[in-house]
């Protein structure tokens, strides 16, 4: 499961699965971005990154 960690300046995206695996990122959209981007690489059965990431794109294009 991917988690992230996030204060006002960065994103930790962590890997409950993999404990030796990290990533940093800006914002938290970024953050999805590359956890969504390690489940593809590892976890090519588990979708919750990406879901959460497509989520966010659609809410964003109907925010408007």
């Amino acid at each position: 499961m991917i988690k992230l960690d996030s204060t006002r300046y960065s994103v930790v995206v962590l890997c409950t699965d993999c404990p030796w695996w990290f990533g940093f990122a800006d914002t938290r959209d970024q953050g999805w971005r590359v956890g969504a981007a390690h489940e593809e690489r590892t976890h090519t059965d588990r979708y919750q990154a990406r879901n959460a990431l497509s989520g966010r794109r659609s809410r964003a294009r109907h925010a408007v």
